[in-house]
């Protein structure tokens, strides 16, 4: 959208409630709402009422805890909601809200939100599986989640697509890197099926290949590995790109279906590190989806596999290819900046935003 067309929108007062530390997806999103010139944003961080703790005593303290935590969140954002008088209030995921609340500010004449990032809203407790059917408008970042919002997940409330998208201020960088001391790197946190995985890939790698695992809970695991990988914590921030451009190439590895209460769901498309790699100029192999196919070219831009054998084949085929990753990573880098960003998404978020102001015959600025 021009700036002079934003411009002349009337701007929307939106309450966000989304995690602050740099490098989250929810604080670049509210950060590129801020952007708008269509959008005013106050905020709630869930941080500074839901602490994480690394000792197993303290993570006990914390659950115990965690009934007076949630309602001083809730506490805080229904007093917001009646001091801030939002047009719209947008959670990022929703974690901690309840469907009593979201119920509340609806009949207090708010447009409710969630902007929700991952593959399933049933996995992540009662509380949000209640609420996420009780908001206004869900604007999902998994392409089949409009599709199946009613017959797969249960719920009877609008759900929009808009992709994920890289962050400019943390995932850019304009140059492609140098001094690349990894031959394989993959930033992502420990999963099962990411940990099956690479045993596989370790099985079928050359031994001469140095290989980097970054992300929560793969250090746990180092005994499992071949003892010349290198394992650390997740790197943020600005620490994760330069963690990917440390490696000539960068596994990208979604996990495409789940169980969730004895029931199969679909699993992940894409995630941002779809984005985040070639934002970053990585040359990156990336899982094989069908959504990931509209998004890259598989021959010019991101090769795409299915299993650890063909991930390996594919690694020892670009391996000694300098040139050629150079330039798909730069190709890919040119398709997604900056038509992948997170400013751009979240100027789709805002037209899906004002679609359902419209529809309610609201305007923001009407008395």
């Amino acid at each position: 959208m021009p700036s002079d067309s934003r411009s002349a929108l009337c701007p929307v007062n939106l309450l966000f409630v989304g995690e602050a530390w740099k490098g989250s997806s929810a604080r670049s999103m509210r950060e590129a709402l801020e952007s708008l010139e269509a959008a005013e944003v106050s905020e709630v961080d869930p941080g500074h009422y839901f602490p994480s703790y690394c000792s197993v005593v303290m993570r006990g303290a914390n659950r115990l805890l965690r009934p007076l935590q949630c309602k001083e969140f809730e506490q805080r954002i229904a007093h917001l909601v009646r001091t801030v008088s939002p047009d719209v209030f947008l959670a990022y995921k929703g974690w901690g809200i309840s469907a009593h609340l979201v119920r509340q500010m609806k009949a207090r004449g708010v447009l409710t939100v969630n902007v929700f990032p991952d593959y399933s809203p049933h996995v992540y407790g009662r509380v949000l599986r209640g609420a996420i059917g009780e908001y206004d408008l869900v604007v999902s970042a998994k392409p089949f989640h409009p599709g199946g919002w009613r017959h797969v997940y249960g719920y009877q409330n609008s759900c929009v697509f808009v992709p994920h998208g890289y962050d400019p201020a943390v995932h850019y960088w304009p140059t492609a890197p140098s001094g690349q001391v990894l031959d394989v790197v993959l930033a992502a946190a420990w999963r099962p099926e990411y940990h099956k995985l690479m045993l596989e890939f370790a099985e079928m790698r050359d031994t001469s290949w140095q290989v980097g695992l970054a992300g929560s809970g793969w250090s746990a695991r180092r005994g499992e590995f071949p003892p010349e990988w290198s394992l650390a914590d997740a790197p943020t921030g600005r620490n994760y790109g330069t963690f990917l451009r440390s490696g000539r190439i960068a596994i990208a590895p979604v996990q495409r279906e789940v169980v969730v209460n004895g029931k199969r769901q679909p699993g992940d498309e894409d995630s941002t590190r779809t984005y985040e790699l070639a934002a970053a100029q990585c040359f990156f192999l990336h899982r094989r989806t069908d959504y990931v196919q509209t998004v890259f070219d598989e021959r010019a831009e991101v090769p795409l596999w299915d299993d650890a054998k063909e991930l390996a084949a594919l690694v020892r085929h670009y391996l000694p290819r300098d040139r050629q990753r150079r330039m798909m990573a730069g190709a890919a880098h040119a398709r997604a900046v900056p038509e992948y960003s997170i400013p751009n998404r979240a100027a789709q978020v805002m037209v899906h935003i004002r679609a359902q102001l419209a529809a309610r015959h609201f305007h923001p600025l009407s008395p």
